[in-house]
């Protein structure tokens, strides 16, 4: 038998079918993944495909927003987008349709989104996510802690083997940054130096910047391409500094692992204190989970206090994401 496949029948760049075996594998993660949700108290909400561009970019970080796949609506001559993430639909969903819900709000979802990514990148446009997003009048360490505790759960009861959550804090790095007298040009290039742990390299920095950086924000800020591994960091950060917004950044991180070490889960996580990822969508807390053998991340997320304000609704948040992909791939991994 011979089989004839008609000729420009394919697939966009980026989207690929999941077949019959594939599809079970990816349900049977799904609902582990959300029964963990729901245990923890998580009410699932299925957000629209399609939104409009401006309303979309309120609540987007600067990283995707070059990355919307866009269109004009025929009907309305208005921009629209195919959603590339979940959260700024949630932040406009609680704004205007939940307000009147008492908080704290518990929402999760298990949908796809689509990113623009340039074509020799080879990556996946499409990307399947399950998330959840915890909503509260204030931040508190216990809802931060909760979201790190429910992602250990549930990839505990997927089988992941040897995985770790690395934790950081936006809110101490941008205290700490903000207080320097440089120009934001030089704030920058401090800041991608200590993202890539480049300690001479920073070093160097400093040294061209001379009087302008004090001799204990100098230490300080070597010490942030190596403020990584147990909790006993954010005592050694706390030691380093003087800042009012840095210290209580540190001190509600501390809580959090604190609260985590309660669960008998700390053995899971890890500290970076110099991680940058989502600097200007964060405020807080942020996270990611790493699988051995798996070179990116399967989970990510953080706090992100300022999100809902963009919708006209003041109230803190939190949350994080399971890229599909990735943890399938994990699962792959350890089942041989």
């Amino acid at each position: 038998i011979f089989m004839i496949i008609q000729p420009g029948i394919s697939l966009p760049q980026g989207v690929r079918d999941i077949l019959p075996d594939e599809a079970k594998k990816i349900g049977a993660v799904e609902s582990r993944i959300l029964s963990v949700f729901e245990a923890h108290g998580f009410k699932k909400v299925i957000t629209p495909l399609l939104e409009y561009v401006e309303v979309l970019s309120l609540g987007m970080g600067e990283n995707l927003k070059d990355r919307v796949l866009k269109f004009i609506d025929p009907s309305t001559g208005r921009v629209v987008a195919i959603r590339p993430d979940i959260t700024p639909q949630i932040a406009r969903l609680v704004a205007t349709r939940m307000r009147d819900f008492a908080l704290p709000l518990k929402l999760c979802y298990n949908e796809n989104v689509l990113r623009y990514q340039e074509p020799r990148g080879g990556k996946s446009r499409e990307v399947l996510q399950i998330g959840a997003e915890y909503i509260s009048g204030k931040a508190e360490p216990q809802a931060d802690a909760e979201m790190i505790i429910m992602a250990i759960e549930a990839l505990k009861k997927l089988g992941v083997k040897s995985f770790k959550i690395d934790i950081g804090d936006v809110g101490f790095l941008r205290a700490i940054l903000n207080r320097l007298s440089v120009t934001e040009e030089a704030r920058m290039v401090i800041k991608e130096t200590i993202a890539i742990k480049d300690t001479s390299g920073l070093d160097s920095v400093l040294a061209a910047l001379g009087a302008s950086i004090g001799e204990r924000d100098r230490k300080l800020l070597l010490n942030l391409t190596t403020f990584y591994g147990e909790d006993e960091v954010i005592e050694k950060a706390l030691s380093f500094s003087d800042d009012e917004d840095a210290r209580a950044s540190l001190n509600h991180l501390q809580r959090v692992v604190g609260i985590i070490a309660e669960s008998g889960l700390n053995a899971f996580v890890t500290i970076d204190l110099g991680e940058f990822r989502g600097f200007d969508y964060y405020t807080g807390i942020i996270f990611e989970g790493f699988a051995v053998g798996v070179g990116k991340p399967i989970l990510s997320g953080g706090r992100y206090d300022t999100l809902l304000e963009r919708y006209g609704y003041r109230c803190a948040a939190t949350g994080f994401a399971f890229d599909m992909e990735n943890i399938v791939s994990a699962l792959e991994r350890i089942q041989g």
